[in-house]
């Protein structure tokens, strides 16, 4: 967009009247002011890309014109990226193009203050904000057209299970989960070969049966399962470890961590050993407890050891990834109060100085973007998104889920799209989803839109997910009710396109 006529004209005609009538007397002195604004204030269905320009009552000193002195941010709180300049050819103008765009059908304000000066050194006369509505964009979302269901394709039927796309062979490793509730956890493991649409048992069973363990892939092509629960009521958790080796098809037993950990996390290091943190246990009493203890997995040596540094809380059902720096961030699994964490490896300890995200997210969903960046989505009590972001901390969407959903998946698409899956909603009547949530990428954070035109083939709760080597999303197992139901054999498979 171009400046508008209307607004330099008027820029022009207050900068130029210094003032010549009769008298003979000194001009009176032009104080430094915001003269107009486009997009105007109030303004609506401003397009994502609309350059604003800023008219003063003076020529701007371009050495103060910071983040600080004209900041364009959206309601949400992510600050709009862009470049500002001073035009040569009309310094009384500030102009602003965004980077990447406005959000979609969101309030944005656009602050000026002032640590603005004017080319005399003279300050802007008071801070100014004015704000604007954009356009919505119209997300191109997923269709039924897209899904394939595979109907019962799993050998077994499974929830609390794990799944791991193996490199470099295009299938996944489907392993453990429970069959029911309240039976033991399963001691098996299937290949799932997308190529095929195809799923058979592997004939080498689990060393040990195990659900609602970590599992992850090791540098060397191997998969690590550690921890998990053997039985759900009583409350049985796990210590013992085994790895997978894709070469041979077989599970061998592997050192058992120092403590028992359901619903842990696991984080492969930069250096292929492999970071645990938190997780449930019991007490000497019998009690249900939130560890607040991690240990460092050694795939060469196979040795865990537990570190003497705590988290500040005990958490489970909570998300960890890697900073560009090699550090681990750890988000929420608490119940109570949101929390987050940052071990650092140099010193192998937590800080509690990273922030506070948005949210508890007990029971949320993550994953980690394209570009790197956390996201985690809902859990209990919350529809709403964290994401840290390396630069700017712990951001939020600007709106929220459709429903909460706890025990879903959410899974990246490579164009940074999320599609945040079944779960379930606990805060009406007790409701599985078959609904889908879309995560859209915009500005520094992004917005989530319902996929109306999407449904899963049966409700769909602690399943588990993953990019299959196709680029498409492939669910697994899962439960369709939250008590007394048996574990669902059911694939699906959602395309990007």
């Amino acid at each position: 967009m171009t400046l508008r006529l209307a607004t330099l004209a008027a820029a022009v005609l207050l900068v130029g009247c210094g003032g010549s009538g009769g008298g003979g007397g000194p001009a009176p002195q032009v104080e430094f002011t915001v003269t107009a604004v486009t997009p105007h204030d109030s303004s609506e269905n401003v397009p994502l890309t609309e350059q604003i320009n800023v008219a003063f009552s003076k020529a701007v000193d371009p050495a103060t014109l910071t983040d600080d002195s004209f900041q364009v941010k959206a309601e949400s709180g992510d600050v709009i990226r862009g470049t500002r300049v001073v035009p040569p050819l009309n310094q009384s103008v500030v102009r602003f193009v965004p980077d990447s765009g406005y959000l979609p059908f969101a309030i944005h304000m656009i602050r000026v203050t002032q640590d603005l000066r004017d080319q005399t050194g003279a300050p802007l006369d008071k801070d100014y904000e004015f704000r604007f509505q954009t356009e919505e964009e119209g997300p191109v979302l997923p269709t039924q057209n897209q899904l394939d269901d595979l109907g019962a394709l799993l050998q077994t039927g499974r929830f609390f299970h794990r799944m791991t796309l193996l490199p470099g062979l295009n299938r996944f490793l489907v392993a453990g989960g429970y069959l029911a509730d309240g039976q033991q956890a399963l001691g098996s493991a299937e290949n799932l070969i997308p190529v095929l649409t195809q799923s058979t048992i592997i004939s080498s069973s689990l060393r040990g049966a195990r659900a609602a363990h970590a599992q992850v892939l090791l540098k060397d092509g191997r998969v690590l399962l550690a921890g998990g629960e053997v039985l759900s009521t009583p409350f049985v958790p796990l210590a013992s470890c085994e790895v997978f080796d894709p070469q041979t098809f077989t599970f061998r037993v592997a050192a058992s961590m120092n403590f028992a950990r359901s619903l842990a996390h696991a984080t492969v290091l930069p250096d292929g050993r492999v970071l645990i943190t938190g997780g449930q246990d019991v007490d000497a009493a019998g009690n249900v407890i939130f560890r607040a203890d991690a240990e460092i997995y050694d795939p060469v040596a196979d040795t865990w050891r537990a570190l003497g540094a705590r988290m500040e809380v005990g958490r489970a059902a909570h998300f960890s990834g890697p900073t560009p720096a090699g550090d681990i961030v750890i988000i929420g699994g608490t119940t109570g109060a949101p929390s987050a964490t940052l071990w650092r490896a140099t010193t192998e300890a937590f800080s509690a100085q990273l922030g506070t995200p948005f949210n508890e997210h007990f029971l949320g969903a993550g994953t980690i973007l394209p570009d790197g960046r956390l996201f985690v989505a809902g859990g209990l009590n919350t529809q709403a998104l964290t994401i840290w972001d390396p630069q700017y901390g712990f951001l939020q969407a600007v709106n929220k889920m459709a429903s909460e959903r706890s025990f879903a998946t959410a899974t990246a698409f490579a164009d940074g799209r999320v599609l945040i899956v079944g779960g379930f909603d606990l805060s009406g009547a007790p409701t599985v989803h078959t609904s889908i949530d879309v995560f859209f990428p915009i500005g520094a954070t992004g917005k989530f839109f319902p996929a109306r035109d999407l449904q899963l083939p049966a409700p769909t709760s602690h399943h588990a997910a993953a990019l299959g080597p196709d680029g498409a999303v492939w669910i697994t197992g899962g439960i369709a009710l939250q008590t007394g139901h048996p574990a669902l054999r059911q694939v699906t498979v959602i395309r990007p396109e």
